[in-house]
């Protein structure tokens, strides 16, 4: 099958929406959506909720961007410092993502006092179906790609030799099937116990790393590729945290009442703007650079 896809939603007279983008904002919708209909069970107001996803948001974006270019495109940002402004050109990179949504939570939980694994049980369902569909962004861009495949559901990408395995549809499927058992987990295990969280981190690192073994990495470390390292030591932390939690003792906490907060005008108005704002996002790679290296493959 051909992979031919534009990456566009529409262009405009001031700039493009591309699908990349869009599903981060779908997903930060969906993020606010499950926190404010969950307020009165958390002990959020109005407000709190929409800090949170503002202060999430946020952690994502820096946090996506961040990792793109320190880890994945330290070379190319080396020689093309001022491009990592160059929001516009793309580069996003899930660990990031979850290591900013992680900063962010822990900051809130601070600001608010609110227990870190209550948020952090709570985070993890949404937190998925944000990389689901972030997954789903990948594919139609077409800035992750598999190893070669001889299967009939093989893509060709242009510029890119043989057909391919679909990895990031894989991988969607995959975060996709995490939220109903993530679900499960948090009415077995009610929020602050930190279980869902754990099986959350277990099961996210250890299939993406299976799924990430049909992945053709732009980049490698000691051999392999750089996302497969993250990915075994995430495993790694995920399974001595689920092991952690289902043996300690239970905590018995009060049950926090929500106050009554309004939002605010101001506060609705910065997180309406960064829900719209990965619209002009239109890869997950720097455009530029992995034009450049797909063109030095096919090359050799």
């Amino acid at each position: 099958m051909l992979h031919d896809f534009e990456p566009e939603i529409l262009t405009t007279g001031f700039g493009s929406i591309y699908w990349y983008g869009s599903v981060y904002s779908f997903g930060f919708m969906g993020v606010f959506l499950w926190f404010w209909f969950r307020r009165a069970i958390i002990g959020l107001s109005d407000r709190d909720v929409v800090t949170f996803c503002i202060m999430f948001a946020a952690g994502i974006l820096i946090g996506g961007r961040a990792f793109d270019i320190v880890v994945y495109e330290q070379g190319y940002y080396r020689e093309h410092p001022l491009a990592a402004l160059n929001w516009w050109n793309g580069g996003m990179a899930s660990h990031g993502v979850l290591l900013g949504g992680l900063i962010a939570a822990w900051l809130f939980s601070r600001q608010r006092r609110l227990p870190l694994l209550r948020l952090l049980d709570e985070i993890v369902v949404p937190g998925a179906f944000l990389l689901a569909v972030g997954r789903l962004g990948n594919f139609i861009e077409g800035g992750v790609i598999g190893s070669v495949t001889s299967m009939p559901w093989g893509f060709i990408y242009e510029n890119v030799s043989g057909p391919r395995h679909p990895v990031a549809l894989y991988e969607s499927t995959k975060n996709f099937a995490l939220i109903p058992v993530l679900a499960w987990a948090m009415r077995l295990w009610p929020p602050g116990r930190g279980v869902t969280m754990g099986l959350f981190v277990f099961l996210y690192a250890a299939l993406r790393f299976a799924v990430d073994l049909f992945r053709d990495y732009e980049s490698a470390w000691l051999g392999i590729g750089t996302g497969q390292i993250f990915n075994l030591a995430m495993a790694a932390i995920g399974f001595l945290l689920l092991v952690f939690f289902l043996l300690r003792p239970i905590a018995v906490s009060s049950t926090r009442s929500a106050p009554k907060q309004g939002a605010g005008l101001t506060r609705i108005v910065i997180l309406v703007g960064l829900i719209l704002y990965p619209l002009g996002i239109p890869t997950s790679w720097t455009k530029s650079n992995i034009e450049e290296k797909r063109a030095e493959q096919v090359a050799q």
